[in-house]
Order: C-alpha cells, then structure tokens, then sequence
C-alpha cells in the first residue's frame, strides 16, 4: 500500500507533490492556485489625475489606456456663404492594453489627458490643438491624437484630420471596435465656426 514517507510531512497550499514508481509521495512544496479572477479598480475619463491602490494578494494590473484627441480645425470664415468649409476632425487619441508586474498593497498614479482646443475661425481657420497623453505609472502609456488642419480660404474641401496617437509598449486597439465609441473617440465635426474641442482621454483598471 502507497505511504507517506516523512520528508513530505507538513501542511501546504495548493500544493505540487512528486510520487515515486512506488507510490510514495517523495517531495511537497506549496504552489500556486489557477488564474484569480479580475478585480475592477478604476475607470475615469479625462482630464483628471490621482491614484489607486492594489489589494494585498494582487500580483499583476491589467488596463486599457487611452490617449485624448486633438480638437478640430476652424472654419474659413474667408470664403462666402455657402462656401465656407469645416476645419478637419482631430485625430484619435491611441487607444491600448497594457500588462504590469505590481506588489500588492501598491499605490500606483495615473493621469488622464485632456482633449484638444479648437482651432478659431479665419481667413485660412485655425489648426486645431493636440490633446494630452494618458499615464498609469509604471504600466503604460498612451499618446493623444493631433488636432485637425484648419480649413483653407478659397478651397471646397473641409481641412484634413489630424494624426492618431500610438500606444507604445502596449497592443495597440482600434477605437471603433472597443469600448469607446468612435464618435466620441475624435474632436468631433461641427458646422460651427470654431473647431470642437477633442474629448479626454479614458483608464479601465483591473487587477490579478
């Protein structure tokens, strides 16, 4: 009949054994359970900044980051009625998930970029402003998009978009596939003079 021998004598979590041609249990350690389920810490949208803190078993934070986008461009105001045309959109703010190794029991900082100003009306409208990064400390970061051309004087087309942000070091998603809605991704399209202003940019926080 299989026996304990004495060297695995003990109490042990989750533990991993070694069993011999025997049957004998000639090693014991204590382990490490399945996956733990994902704990919500933080979701906040921009401008805005502070901190969260991890639960003491935590080991890893997972988040979805995102960048704000850049405001749209002026209008020029230079051409007659009805001729005048919008400034471009602003580019979307880069959109990602990150993965970091944290201790539990961390405070960890975040900062949530705002989006863009928008460019002014004129003879030639305005470009309208870059909008903010977004951080979360020692995890990962997302960069803003670029504001939106503004709209040329004695031109039919509306001013180009501008430029998205990237995610670096993070997977890189496409905003009109996530949890944000694409309209509300990019300096939004208006037929009012002055660009919009682009919109803040956005943390899904969780923990393992």
């Amino acid at each position: 009949m299989p026996r304990i021998i004495k060297m695995a004598k003990g109490a042990y979590t989750t533990a991993d054994i070694t069993v011999d041609s025997e049957g004998r249990i000639i090693t014991a350690s204590s382990g490490s359970g399945g996956a733990q389920p994902l704990n919500l810490l933080k979701i906040a949208t921009g401008p805005a900044s502070g901190n969260f803190a991890t639960s003491n078993n935590t080991s890893q934070v997972i988040a979805y980051i995102g960048g704000a986008s850049g405001g749209q461009g002026g209008q020029n105001s230079g051409n007659p009625a009805p001729w005048q045309q919008n400034g471009g959109i602003g580019g979307a703010g880069g959109f990602g998930f990150y993965t970091a190794a944290v201790t539990g029991g961390s405070t960890v900082a975040y900062n949530i970029g705002a989006g863009g100003a928008g460019g002014n009306p004129g003879h030639d409208g305005n470009a309208g402003s870059a909008g903010q990064s977004t951080t979360i400390t020692n995890v990962g970061t997302a960069n803003a998009g670029n504001g939106g051309n503004g709209a040329m004087a004695n031109n039919t087309a509306d001013g180009n978009a501008g430029n998205a942000g990237d995610t670096p070091g993070g997977t890189a998603i496409p905003t009109d596939i996530t949890m944000i809605d694409r309209d509300n991704a990019v300096g939004g399209k208006t037929s009012h003079p002055s660009g919009s202003a682009g919109n803040g940019g956005i943390i899904y926080v969780y923990e393992q």
